[in-house]
């Protein structure tokens, strides 16, 4: 891997300028940006994917994620150690969680965290099997896309880490955002460790 990586991180310290402004350009262009970073992350290892995060006036964040393969974590820790010192951002492996904003681009579907609500799944015959309704926007033209649950798997990762995401959500469903989502009793996606605390706490008491 090491050839792989060096190279990658050879480019991306040569491009990442143009990533720092991937929230503020048109969506041809950053979809040409997504497309070539992905292309480039998985001649590194193909089960390899990314968030990119962060604010406008603040450091960056890129987030090396592999989709819930606990195999490959190691893998990815190592391929962050190689990435050299980039200024403006922070580099990440798969046990970082990411609450606050960030876009998700995979097999053509994206995604924009702060765009997204959950619905608790909660049965009070087995409350140890916790789930989601996981509410996306624009849902109707990807409802049949074969990568949607994959796409979402990530992004839920994203937002606990890689590693306590199968440890907090035994299950998810994915949907459409309803009309009005507070009054449905959605939570804002940003909101979901908190809430997973909460629920804790709530046991416990």
């Amino acid at each position: 891997m090491n050839d792989a990586a060096e190279k990658f991180w050879q480019w991306f310290a040569k491009e990442h300028s143009a990533y720092s402004k991937i929230d503020r350009i048109d969506d041809e262009d950053r979809d040409r940006l997504f497309d070539e970073l992905m292309d480039r992350l998985q001649e590194v290892n193909e089960e390899f994917y990314f968030e990119i995060a962060g604010e406008e006036s603040g450091p960056q964040e890129l987030t090396i994620i592999t989709a819930g393969d606990e195999s490959l974590y190691a893998e990815a820790e190592r391929f962050v150690d190689l990435a050299p010192q980039i200024p403006g951002w922070e580099i990440f492996s798969s046990d970082h969680s990411q609450s606050e904003g960030f876009t998700l681009s995979y097999e053509g579907i994206e995604f924009d965290s702060e765009e997204i609500w959950f619905l608790p799944l909660e049965n009070p015959q087995q409350p140890e099997s916790f789930g989601l309704k996981v509410c996306v926007p624009d849902y109707e033209p990807i409802a049949d896309h074969p990568g949607l649950r994959t796409a979402v798997t990530i992004l839920l990762e994203t937002v606990l880490g890689e590693e306590e995401f199968p440890k907090e959500i035994q299950h998810f469903e994915i949907g459409p955002i309803p009309d009005d989502p507070d009054e449905e009793g959605c939570i804002e996606l940003a909101e979901l460790p908190d809430y997973l605390e909460w629920r804790k706490e709530r046991e416990n008491a």
